[in-house]
């Protein structure tokens, strides 16, 4: 992992965060390294957003160019996003279906000194499940069309609480009736869908909008970053640093316990905060984190997984660390016979692509399931120092 590089990254975006001028490269930053965390980091926008103001002449042209173009290309890329929401927003308003706009727009413009500088490639949408068919023939009608992912549209809405659309000018936009799509993640998702009722309103695209309130808000970013990046990603990190930056004085601290309590989402929200607490100093009350701390062998592999494995390892390692993630050890054993043995009707609407033979079905499966042993083994192989 190129340490000093991600280090004078995570100082620029801590730099920005506090309208400061941006730390002076140190001799030994190899810029290739940097490009390429950036790269992979999608804080390209952020960085050029962050050195503007850079004085001290020590940044390579071809490198400032490069996080300058970043920059013109989120603006440009927010832009589009921006003013297709709004027609969205407008368009959910006058059907009288509620809808909360997740990351993208929400959060850049609630968080960042600059909307460009918090990148998305797509539009996240949080509707009621009950409202999934009036959303879909909307969305028709907007000349929206459904893409097939990983699966079809048929199993998105029977198992996988999301799908996917796509408009004639390439805006995408993930629809979501549940705050979490990933099977292997025990939680209590019905216990989560209370966050409609303390929905606030915020302003995104110039358009009113619901949103999560900062407490739900907190649970969601961080269960997100947990479970379905494997906690890795420093622009996540980022948005969490943001947001108890902004909401430090004013968070409830014992409902934010309470509520991953309840949505068996302690795991999840404690190391994700133990993570942003090494990247980016960002403290959280001594209570909080002694009520979520999880204790026994799982949460100790987990520990040692976040010491000892690079972001891209852990991401190798998702349906592992997903298991290390579940809060009740008793929630494990049901978890695991539907991952290796799931019913038919599951099998036959994922792997639908195979034909109607059950036999087929199972034989797709097994297929995927050495493909994940085989990536688990990959991410736990120690990286040769060169």
């Amino acid at each position: 992992m190129a340490v000093a590089e991600t280090r004078w990254i995570v100082d620029c975006l801590r730099a920005l965060a506090r309208h400061d001028a941006p730390p002076v490269p140190d001799d030994v930053l190899e810029w290739n390294r940097v490009l390429e965390t950036i790269a992979t980091e999608s804080l390209g926008p952020a960085v050029g957003f962050a050195c503007k103001s850079d004085l001290s002449g020590r940044m390579p042209p071809v490198v400032r160019e490069r996080v300058r173009r970043d920059l013109l290309e989120a603006t440009a890329r927010h832009l589009v996003l921006s003013g297709e929401l709004a027609r969205l927003l407008k368009s959910f308003e006058r059907e009288r279906i509620a809808v909360i706009p997740l990351k993208g727009p929400a959060l850049a413009e609630a968080l960042y000194p600059d909307p460009a500088v918090r990148p998305c490639s797509d539009l996240d949408l949080l509707i009621r499940r009950e409202c999934l068919e009036r959303v879909d023939a909307l969305l028709q009608r907007l000349a929206y069309r459904r893409v097939a992912d990983a699966h079809s549209f048929r199993f998105d809405v029977a198992y996988d609480h999301a799908t996917l659309y796509a408009s004639p000018s390439g805006v995408h936009v993930d629809l979501h009736w549940s705050l979490l799509s990933e099977p292997r993640y025990s939680w209590n998702e019905r216990e989560a869908q209370t966050v409609w009722d303390r929905a606030v309103r915020i302003r995104v695209a110039g358009e009113e909008a619901l949103g999560l309130c900062p407490e739900d808000l907190l649970l969601y970013l961080s269960t997100h970053l947990a479970v379905h990046h494997s906690l890795g990603g420093l622009l996540w990190y980022y948005d969490l640093f943001l947001l108890l930056g902004r909401r430090a004085d004013t968070l409830d601290w014992q409902a934010v316990s309470a509520r991953a309590s309840r949505w068996r989402v302690r795991a999840a929200l404690y190391f994700a905060l133990l993570e942003l607490e090494r990247l980016f100093g960002a403290r959280v009350p001594a209570a909080v984190t002694a009520r979520i701390r999880p204790r026994g062998p799982r949460a100790a592999a987990m520990g040692w997984l976040l010491r000892h494995r690079t972001s891209e390892q852990r991401r190798r390692l998702e349906h592992l660390i997903t298991l290390l993630l579940v809060d009740r050890g008793r929630d494990l054993l049901g978890t695991l016979r539907r991952a290796l043995f799931p019913p038919p009707a599951w099998l036959k609407a994922r792997y639908e692509g195979v034909g109607s033979s059950l036999v087929a079905c199972y034989w797709a499966h097994c297929r995927r399931l050495g493909q994940v042993l085989s990536g688990a083994r990959s991410g736990l192989t120690p990286r040769k120092r060169t």
